[in-house]
């Protein structure tokens, strides 16, 4: 009796793209190294990725192979790549920086954008003015030591003066005191900076919120040519062929240059996602950020664009454990929503990042906000009901892992295998 040859591979092709962050594509190799072996032995499956990254002109992409009992996939994961946008940004002077950093916050609140912020999510309000407090609250405590270092100085200085020809000058001892106060201020200020920007990460917030209204009155051009190139390279994928779907994953500000490449791209190709199934996939978004300012107009049509092309899937993943993203909030209508509702655009899951991670690790980063917002692109300690894992490796299409809320746990068995597998089938053939 002849053995049946295995199912063919599920084939996919994920884009993934980076919030404003400066790690290169050889860097997200890496780390996809090793969350690949996390993601493997959590859910008890075989996988494999290439060693190195191919570079490409809009990034750099690698090849996956996962495997369990009668299943297997084959997954090119492609990074649509603008880390060299957001170093430039970085490697600026201080004096720009400071312009900037002045210039966005003036434009934030003559606006009322903060307002609005507050009035659509109160949490992600008191998020964004954060790094301005602990700003302010640094140069109050390195005014305060400076001002204390001059009122202790003044008497010592006055006498170190005496008998000599400054003496006779009265305010010279003051004068001196003050000037040493100054530079004490600033020293322990600038050190406190230094100190505070790797954990805080003080300066990309900033960078961040001055991008933000850049970007709102479309003041990046080398963006938007980026953009454009992204969804060219979106098309081209499409006529290559041979692709049972392509998921685009935009995380925390990638989800808005997602959004934006798929409208660019059906512009030019409105029939766009009815040959090969195109999924959209945004994690902890913040397009609500950039949708909220007034003239942010070009980014809110591209939304409703997405929302209204019925030929492309679209489902957003929000957690009330990430403070940096937009919890509740419809990312097209910036209004409340629910979860798991089927007939919105885009459809909302909801999950808890405190269930992926071990108990160990979710108190270890409890208080690190930026480490709990980038969970949604790394793997899971433990099985939960999301794992973006699970999008590169299952061999389901996309819809039949956001088509219920336990996501993967409803796609796998405890051994690897798939919990129905024939119905798996049926929806790659559908």
């Amino acid at each position: 009796m002849s053995v049946p040859p295995p199912p063919p591979p599920f084939r996919r092709h994920i884009f993934f793209v980076a919030g404003y962050d400066a790690m290169t594509v050889e860097a997200h190799h890496r780390v996809f190294l090793r969350e690949l072996a996390r993601f493997a032995g959590v859910w008890n499956v075989k996988a494999k990725a290439s060693d190195d990254s191919r570079i490409n002109r809009t990034g750099g992409y690698w090849t996956t192979r996962a495997e369990g009992p009668e299943w297997a996939t084959e997954t090119r994961f492609e990074v649509l790549a603008w880390d060299d946008l957001v170093r430039a940004d970085m490697n600026r002077s201080r004096w720009s920086h400071l312009k900037g950093t002045v210039r966005a916050l003036g434009d934030m609140i003559i606006t009322g954008t903060i307002i609005r912020y507050f009035k659509t999510s109160h949490r992600y309000g008191i998020f964004f003015c954060l790094p301005y407090l602990t700003l302010a609250l640094i140069w109050a405590f390195a005014g305060g030591l400076g001002w204390f270092a001059a009122r202790a100085l003044q008497p010592l200085v006055s006498n170190a003066l005496i008998g000599t020809a400054l003496a006779a000058h009265g305010q010279t001892g003051r004068w001196t005191a003050v000037v040493a106060g100054i530079l004490v201020a600033l020293a322990v200020g600038l050190s406190l900076i230094r100190l505070l920007n790797q954990r805080l990460r003080l300066r990309q917030s900033l960078d961040l919120a001055e991008f933000s209204v850049d970007f709102a009155h479309d003041r990046y051009p080398k963006l938007k040519e980026r953009i454009t190139a992204f969804a060219d390279r979106l098309r081209a994928t499409v006529a290559m062929g041979g692709l049972d779907e392509i998921v685009l994953a935009g995380h925390s500000l990638g989800a808005m240059h997602v959004v934006s490449l798929v409208a660019r791209a059906l512009r030019d190709d409105p029939q766009l996602g009815t040959t090969v199934p195109i999924r959209v996939l945004t994690l902890g978004s913040t397009i609500a950020k950039f949708a909220l300012h007034p003239a942010a107009d070009r980014l809110r049509g591209s939304t409703r664009t997405l929302s209204k092309a019925s030929a492309i899937g679209w489902t957003e993943y929000q957690a009330r454990d990430d403070i940096v993203s937009f919890y509740k909030v419809d990312p097209v209508t910036l209004e409340r929503a629910g979860d798991g509702d089927t007939t919105r655009r885009p459809l909302i899951r909801r999950v808890a990042i405190r269930t992926m991670l071990s108990p160990a690790t979710f108190a270890r980063f409890r208080f690190d906000v930026m480490r709990l917002h980038c969970q949604f692109f790394l793997a899971n300690d433990q099985r939960a009901p999301f794992d973006f894992y699970a999008f590169i490796c299952a061999p389901v299409p996309f819809d039949v892992l956001v088509g219920t809320p336990e996501g993967p746990l409803s796609v796998f068995t405890a051994e690897g295998g798939l919990l129905a597998p024939e119905a798996a089938k049926q929806q790659k053939s559908a």
